[in-house]
């Protein structure tokens, strides 16, 4: 009789204690909190397009990689990317040679990238997300 009482007792301790480290386990294996410093999304594949109005065809390539508030910000612009692809797309064609070969004329088509992306994702998500456009690769064929 002692020893079946001693064993209900242990199985109770046992099972507390498969508990608690049941317990223990189950909060450090969350996930860790989402990073809520600058995200970068790359938009990919980079650009290869033509540019100017004149009958001489002008083309360049570019990588470029978007500076987003968070992680749940980047989700959002990846989810938007082909519209972002369009507007950049259409921001180059309406360049002048001098503006692209020009290192203020390309902080300026940067500038302007910001400006029209931001606009861009207020209309789709209510909100800018997107801090900064950077090119990360930049070849111009003249």
């Amino acid at each position: 009789m002692l020893l079946r009482h001693f064993y209900k007792c242990t199985l109770r301790g046992v099972g507390s204690l498969i508990c608690c480290f049941g317990l223990v386990s189950a909060v450090f294996a969350e996930d860790p909190p989402a990073a809520t410093g600058p995200s970068y999304v790359e938009l990919e594949p980079s650009f290869t397009l033509n540019y100017g109005s004149s009958a001489r065809l002008r083309y360049i390539q570019a990588s470029i990689t978007l500076r987003v508030r968070d992680s749940s910000a980047a989700l959002d612009v990846t989810a938007h990317s082909d519209a972002i692809r369009h507007q950049i797309i259409m921001l180059f064609s309406r360049q002048s040679p001098e503006q692209i070969k020009s290192s203020a004329g390309r902080d300026n088509i940067l500038d302007q990238a910001l400006r029209e992306l931001q606009d861009l994702m207020i209309k789709e998500t209510g909100r800018p997300l997107i801090d900064r456009v950077l090119f990360t690769d930049f070849i111009v064929q003249s």
